[in-house]
């Protein structure tokens, strides 16, 4: 409920949002479209408000609850979903060719390289990747956190440097734009973002929830949304055509 709601709260502002990227990617009205990681819906709803025919991919059962009730508040043609991860939906299940795919912020997959050669094989027109230029906020906490939980350093999370290079050595020569990128995500409470920390940091023992929530007492940022870490990491728009 605490997502769904959250969501709901922050409705408008990831509509205006998701004006904008589908301006910006230049997808008209009624292409056929496919949505990898698709979340909440945040892109997916307003595009099938465009008419489009999408395919939204979400393994996570409460964001893909969240995405059909805010499908069902919009009264959009229907959105097929697809609850699996990417490396597990399959070509036949996808059905015909897409004009466009989008992978938003939702690239959290260990082969890459398997990954985007899917999404060229089930693609016409235009891959649109978006992704974090610099180490997201979220590795903030992990770098100040993680040796102090487990005893090492962190290494840092790949940033989209590292996902243009693999696209050329893939042979792909894809155009990149810099964005203002993602916000951190708000928490309610200050239980709510121990708890998010803990699991984020594969924690298992009592005393690393107490360095989290202690982190989380002295640091995060806190206004009428909730509770964050301050601060905006900048992202990559990272796009080309199919040949």
């Amino acid at each position: 409920m605490k997502l769904k709601e959250h969501f709901i709260q922050n409705l408008d502002g990831w509509r205006n949002q998701a004006e904008e990227r589908i301006s910006l990617m230049g997808i008209r009205d009624g292409s056929r479209v496919l949505d990898i990681g698709a979340g909440t819906g945040n892109l997916s709803v307003p595009l099938a408000v465009h008419g489009c025919d999408v395919v939204a991919v979400e393994p996570g059962e409460a964001m893909s609850e969240a995405l059909l009730i805010y499908q069902q508040q919009q009264q959009t043609r229907p959105i097929t979903l697809i609850q699996k991860p990417w490396e597990d939906v399959n070509k036949v299940e996808l059905g015909d060719p897409f004009d466009v795919v989008i992978a938003s912020y939702s690239l959290m997959i260990t082969d890459i390289g398997a990954a985007i050669q899917k999404m060229q094989e089930i693609c016409t027109g235009t891959i649109h990747l978006f992704w974090f230029l610099t180490q997201p906020l979220s590795s903030r906490l992990n770098t100040e956190l993680w040796p102090q939980i487990h005893g090492s350093e962190f290494p840092g999370e790949p940033t989209a440097d590292y996902l243009w290079q693999a696209l050329y050595e893939m042979g792909i020569y894809a155009n990149l734009a810099v964005e203002p990128g993602c916000e951190a995500a708000y928490f309610q409470t200050i239980d709510d973002a121990t708890h998010d920390f803990y699991q984020r940091l594969n924690c298992t023992k009592t005393e690393q929830e107490a360095i989290i929530r202690r982190y989380c007492e002295t640091f995060l940022e806190k206004n009428s949304n909730g509770y964050r870490v301050a601060g905006r990491a900048l992202g990559a728009h990272i796009w080309w055509d199919v040949e």
